[in-house]
């Protein structure tokens, strides 16, 4: 007989990190008859990796997942787990002992117990637990314990390690008295197994290892399943606590939305990179934006004055915040999609926090109804003024003439002396209120002409960046000056609805082009893109209100239908015409004809 060797077998999982050294005779590597490990090297074996099961496994408590929700309870779940790894174990325990030493199951006890594990493991699986007590669950590793003890009297304890299976489940998921019923339990059965087999000094020194050896794994299984479940508890509080906290910031956070959302004053959060960290209600209304692309320009214009010249982008208020300017009160006039004026008093403030990044606060108030209120104020002020003006004059007048009369006597001459200062008085006041009065609302006149090439550069440099978001180029080829007949910020709304749906319905990588052609008695300007197209059923349709093309409604860019019937319509009031050409898949041509300012001149 070869001599054996030791071998060393390592072992790791979240749970057990560890080596196990067994000896194995010399035997060939395919583990035939002749060869392989010994029934008790297996053994221990399977326990170590039961060990490591039984770590994974959460405890079963009282909560578990209702069986009707369509699948088992935790605790089912964990006796199904520990019972089946030593059924399993047991069975590959058999199989070896069957090619190993078959004459083991001559003896009754033996087979007794492994029947005895084999009918608790369909026990187990059966049985629908989460319906019984918890306590009701230890009748299995109690069983257990039992049978592991018909399976290995009278072996000397050869499968006696297998009693580290229950005694693990019990000191984990078991109350301390349960731990020492089961390790009474298994002593007894020590006890019996060496009065009825007798004893040398090596068999009663074995059995004493093996009952301290699963003292010591019941007490650390035991204690490491209290600190588990205390530290499990106290998660479980911190979380809660946590949960807590999280919903009465999110509460305070809708709050404040709501808050902000209900004023009538707009209101833009941006970031020292000039990235858009929130916006109000209010903002999106009046500016005509979209929440989900604030730096895309809305449907509304900036003018510094009314009816004057569109802002350049750069000055703005937004952009002017974007760029960590600091400004009050600065009006501004808005033109919106819907075609009204706002009078706007935007300011900037520094947001300092110390548990967040610097920001910037633009806040935007609509001061139209506070100007309107002025203007009616000045017009009544003009109005009393001078009707009143009117008989002070005449009264004046009378006085003068009645105090050249040379026969008045002097009480007379001396009350028309005071007629005449009471009016001169009431004169200077009226003045005073006129001179007060003047200049606070002044509504400039429409601009008869307007450069349209201007226009449009002022236009294409707004749009830029939304373009250059979407990878859609934009280029221009118009006269250094194109001076037609119409207003300019009229003009404004058109082109920048025409530019907006170019670059809104053209894919990433398509391009917008716009040129212009000065005439004698027109200018020509044509916005041309490489777009979705539209449908030729849908052409005639095109300018009615609230209809949107087929290949526009198909795409999941938003609209309303509004812009180009507004565009014609602008352009028709200037004088001009406007003309649509499209193809599907191939893009869009607008070309625009305005009465040119030297045409008008010489009609």
């Amino acid at each position: 007989m070869r001599r054996g060797r030791r071998t060393t077998i390592t072992l790791q999982d979240a749970g057990l990190r560890g080596s196990l050294t067994g000896r194995r005779d010399g035997y060939d590597a395919k583990g035939r008859a002749e060869t392989g490990w010994r029934a008790e090297d297996y053994t221990i074996v399977y326990t170590l990796e039961y060990m490591a099961a039984v770590r994974s496994v959460p405890p079963a408590t009282s909560s578990f997942s209702d069986p009707d929700a369509g699948g088992p309870s935790s605790r089912t779940r964990s006796v199904w787990l520990l019972q089946l790894v030593l059924g399993a174990s047991v069975v590959i325990t058999v199989l070896l002992v069957q090619a190993l030493s078959p004459a083991l199951f001559a003896v009754w006890t033996f087979s007794t117990g492994v029947g005895v594990v084999i009918a608790l493991t369909a026990v187990a699986i059966m049985v629908p637990w989460h319906r019984l007590p918890r306590n009701a669950v230890s009748i299995i590793p109690f069983g257990d314990i039992v049978g592991i003890g018909l399976l290995s009297f009278g072996t000397d304890l050869r499968f006696g390690f297998f009693w580290v299976f229950p005694i693990t489940w019990i000191a984990t998921h078991f109350v301390l008295s349960m731990m020492i019923a089961a390790l009474a339990t298994v002593g007894v059965i020590i006890v019996a197994d060496a009065s009825v087999n007798g004893t040398g000094t090596a068999t009663a020194l074995r059995l004493i290892v093996v009952l301290l050896s699963l003292t010591f794994i019941a007490i650390t299984a035991y204690l490491s399943a209290r600190q588990t479940r205390a530290v499990k508890q106290l998660l479980r509080r911190q979380a809660s606590r946590l949960q807590g906290t999280l919903q009465r910031v999110t509460g305070q956070e809708r709050r404040v939305s709501q808050m902000l959302n209900g004023l009538d004053t707009g209101i833009a959060r941006l970031s020292v990179a000039g990235e858009v960290l929130a916006l109000n209600d209010t903002y999106v209304n009046l500016y005509g934006i979209e929440r989900d692309e604030p730096s895309r320009p809305g449907g509304a214009v900036e003018y510094a004055t009314l009816r004057g010249e569109p802002l350049p982008e750069s000055e703005r208020p937004f952009a002017r915040a974007a760029r960590g300017e600091q400004f009050e009160d600065e009006r501004v006039w808005l033109f919106d999609a819907q075609g009204e004026w706002h009078a706007l008093s935007a300011s900037t403030r520094r947001l300092v926090s110390s548990d967040e990044p610097e920001s910037t606060l633009l806040i935007v108030h609509d001061v139209t109804a506070l100007i309107e209120a002025e203007r009616a104020r000045e017009r009544l002020a003009a109005t009393v003024s001078h009707e009143l003006r009117n008989p002070l004059t005449a009264i004046i007048g009378h006085a003068d003439l009645a105090l050249d009369a040379p026969d008045l006597s002097p009480k007379v001459r001396e009350q028309l002396e005071v007629i005449a200062g009471a009016g001169e008085r009431m004169q200077t006041l009226i003045s005073e209120i006129l001179a007060n009065s003047r200049g606070v609302f002044r509504e400039e006149k429409t601009a008869a002409t307007a450069d349209a090439s201007r226009i449009i550069a002022s236009s294409l440099e707004s749009f830029r960046p939304a373009a250059a978001a979407r990878r859609v180029s934009v280029s221009d080829d118009l006269p250094a000056a194109a001076e037609v007949v119409g207003d300019g910020f009229r003009l404004r709304q058109a082109f920048d609805n025409i530019l907006s749906n170019a670059i809104k319905y053209t894919p990433g990588g398509g391009s917008v082009h716009i040129s212009g052609e000065v005439f004698d008695d027109h200018v020509e300007l044509v916005f041309a893109d490489t777009g979705i197209g539209i449908h030729p059923e849908d052409l005639p349709r095109i300018f009615d209100p609230y209809f949107r093309a087929r290949a526009a409604r198909e795409s999941p860019t938003p609209g309303t239908g509004l812009g180009m019937g507004i565009v014609r319509s602008i352009i028709e009031e200037q004088g001009g015409s406007l003309e649509l050409e499209s193809e599907v898949g191939t893009g869009t041509t607008v070309t625009v004809r305005l009465p040119s300012r030297s045409g008008a001149a010489e009609g």
